[in-house]
């Protein structure tokens, strides 16, 4: 049998073959297009995409001819974005879904991103896997991709192995980590490290000490991070300042936050900025306040996915009802209290307001042994924090505790007399052994909290709110206030690195404490400016001040790493006035606005 073998041919015309020809071409350009794309939208894993280039990137990410290594590195981008931008349910499906795909490869730098965000996921909402997806992405990018790497290590030793590993190893571990990146070149992951430490304080309750860590890390970051990685250290330092008790540098914070987020103005950011409004609200016990803040929280809460953030929001309408006496919406709450899913979050749930809440909320309703386990409670974590508290001097959290507890003491009285006088007698003991020391730690401390630590003038919250007190001159004198601006600072960072720019700030604060009168209120404002505000005097002394500090400035130098003298460029913008400064911040705000432009 002869087997016949079939031969089919296409026959292919010229205008065909052209066409192929250039369908060849025209991928090969979009390929080389989006390459160029992803390259140009690259940000570090502790810093946010720009909301500019997601339209382009949903267009690629929907396009069927994109190739799939960079279709799984434009689902990543967007992914870290929904993490910036609070939508972390959305965010979480597509990392998943990245890495159920085959295609992907895993020793890839996208691959290790998506651990690291799925540990960030979980981390934000304390759910137990967080670990393990940063033990996996730390192996993942080490020796490849340095900053997945050092934010996988950050998120390990600020949040796991709290059992395993000392508080001591912890803060070793973070400093050896600040040494190491201390010479300024890379100023990003100087900010992180940095706004870490001020976590692992927070964690232990030094929000003192937090609080000085997140400065550094916001001031850092302005000049590095994309406009809402920016507020990230910034809620931290308001919770840093709420929690020590200093309510006034919390105002001052929030504020600050209110007019950098009318730039960023997302959901997430809108939410941190009415969250921390209803907490002053709620801690000052501004009903009216809370009762605004929480109506416009409600609306930016219904746009992102984060649950401790509702838990949060569901606490404070509580404590509103209580304060309006709204029986069937404090009971519904507590009853929501009794469901693991409705429930507030471990974590939260040992705050020591929250408890204290419950105290109240549950003798409001009638029910005295609920709210005697309530106050058992309370009076653990509320010895347990003073008692953290004695080596960190403050005195702030201590008194308001003891006045927390006075308080509760009373409404308990009636169905518990005997228990509540014997932890007031303990509170009285402790707070007796340990108040000597907090007169004299504590002024010190307090005056730490005004002082720029670099400089040694008052920093821009202190300073600030001495020139908002200037009172009206007398007669034909003036006040008057200079903005000095180190014009050349980011280039001396740059080419010189971050300890340049340090003795520089600290060259130009030498030069000024030394021409400046002793009754004259100087202070360092923002990164590289400084304030010197003259009070009541003559306009033509005030003319001659000025021009003797303009003199001084000019010719400063610092020495480069060959030896060479680098100048130190200012400017100087000044305001004078025949009545009172305490419009001074939009007198800050209005020079800074002028010197932009100039």
């Amino acid at each position: 049998m002869k087997y016949i073998q079939k031969f089919s041919f296409t026959i292919i015309s010229k205008a065909s073959l052209v066409g192929l020809v250039f369908a060849t071409c025209t991928q090969s350009v979009l390929a080389d297009e989006v390459d160029e794309f992803i390259q140009d939208i690259q940000v570090s894993s502790y810093n946010c995409p720009g909301d500019g280039h997601m339209p382009q990137v949903d267009q690629y990410i929907k396009r069927s001819n994109v190739l799939p290594e960079q279709l799984i590195k434009l689902k990543v981008h967007k992914a870290q974005w929904l993490i910036c931008v609070g939508k972390y349910d959305e965010a979480e499906k597509m990392l998943q879904n990245l890495l159920l795909d085959p295609i992907i490869n895993k020793h890839s730098q996208s691959y290790a991103s998506i651990h690291y965000q799925l540990g960030y996921i979980f981390d934000v909402q304390e759910r137990p896997r967080k670990c393990d997806y940063y033990r996996q992405s730390e192996q993942l990018a080490k020796g490849k991709f340095n900053d997945i790497h050092l934010s996988s290590q950050l998120g390990l030793i600020t949040v796991c192995d709290q059992v395993k590993q000392d508080i001591g190893i912890k803060l070793g571990r973070l400093f050896a980590l600040l040494e190491s990146y201390s010479d300024g070149s890379d100023l990003a992951s100087l900010a992180h490290i940095h706004n870490n430490i001020g976590l692992l304080y927070s964690s232990i309750g030094q929000r003192a000490l937090a609080a000085e860590q997140y400065a550094k890390a916001y001031e850092i970051g302005l000049n590095v991070y994309e406009e809402k990685n920016q507020l990230a250290p910034l809620i931290s330092l308001i919770t840093a300042y709420t929690g020590s008790g200093d309510y006034e540098n919390a105002n001052l914070m929030i504020e600050e936050l209110g007019r950098r987020n009318l730039k960023v103005n997302t959901p997430l950011t809108n939410s941190w900025y009415h969250f921390a409004q209803s907490r002053q609200a709620y801690r000052t016990n501004d009903f009216e306040a809370l009762r605004k803040s929480l109506r416009s929280w409600q609306v930016f809460l219904e746009q992102i996915s984060d649950q401790t953030m509702d838990r949060l929001h569901q606490w404070y309408v509580a404590a509103l009802c209580l304060h309006d006496e709204d029986r069937a919406c404090v009971k519904e709450f507590l009853q929501k209290q009794n469901d693991v899913n409705l429930a507030m979050p471990a974590r939260l749930s040992k705050h020591i307001y929250y408890t204290e809440f419950l105290v109240k909320a549950h003798l409001f309703l009638g029910d005295v042994e609920a709210a005697k386990v309530s106050f058992d409670n309370y009076s653990a974590i509320a010895l347990e924090k003073i008692k953290n508290q004695q080596t960190s001097a403050r005195v702030l959290g201590v008194a308001n505790l003891h006045n927390e507890i006075s308080g509760l003491e009373s409404n308990l009285a009636k169905a518990q007399e005997q228990r509540l006088q014997i932890i007031l007698l303990v509170l009285v003991s402790v707070l007796a052994l340990t108040g000597l020391g907090y007169l004299t730690v504590g002024r010190r401390y307090l005056r730490k909290l005004a002082t720029d630590p670099l400089t040694g003038f008052s920093n821009e919250h202190s300073v600030m709110a001495k020139v908002k007190k200037v009172q009206a001159p007398v007669g034909d004198n003036v006040n008057a206030m200079a903005l000095i601006d180190m014009s050349n600072f980011s280039a001396i960072n740059a080419e010189y690195g971050y300890k340049s720019g340090e003795q520089a700030l600290k060259h130009v604060a030498e030069c000024l404490r030394q021409v400046t009168r002793e009754k004259d209120i100087v202070g360092r404002v923002g990164t590289e400016q400084f304030i010197v505000c003259l009070v009541n005097l003559e306009n033509v002394i005030a003319e001659e001040l000025f021009s003797r500090v303009q003199n001084a400035l000019t010719g400063i130098t610092i020495k480069d790493g060959n030896g060479e003298n680098v100048v130190v460029d200012t400017n100087m913008h000044v305001y004078t006035s025949v009545t009172s400064l305490a419009d001074g911040d939009e007198v800050l705000a209005e020079i800074r606005s002028v010197l932009r432009k100039s």
